[in-house]
């Protein structure tokens, strides 16, 4: 079962993890996609607008990481993973100002 929160391990550019940013409606509806925003080990793109820094030990990955709200994407489920790690609902929710400053919303 995909979560909403959840830090896994995907197939995008290259393997990297991501966190899955759909509702628990849309997760909850028998569909094939999810919407998930990349992240990077790269921490200098921490104050880029919209991006959101993550400490390892939340995320259950190795190294800090950080956030791309610009890069929200709509993917097949089948793509995720293994789930690595579950954030918080604070970062979830600095994760959806995030999305809504890059959208303009």
């Amino acid at each position: 079962m995909v979560i909403r929160g959840g830090v896994y391990w995907i197939d995008l550019d290259k393997r990297r993890p991501c966190v899955v940013v759909s509702s628990p409606d849309v997760l909850g509806v028998d569909v094939w996609q999810t919407h998930v925003v990349p992240l990077t080990s790269n921490v200098g793109r921490a104050d880029l607008a919209g991006n959101v820094l993550l400490d390892a030990a939340v995320t259950g990955l190795s190294k800090d990481s950080v956030a791309i709200p610009l890069g929200l994407e709509l993917v097949d489920r089948s793509w995720l993973g293994k789930q690595v790690g579950q954030l918080p609902l604070p970062l979830v929710a600095a994760i959806d100002n995030g999305i809504r400053a890059v959208l303009g919303l």
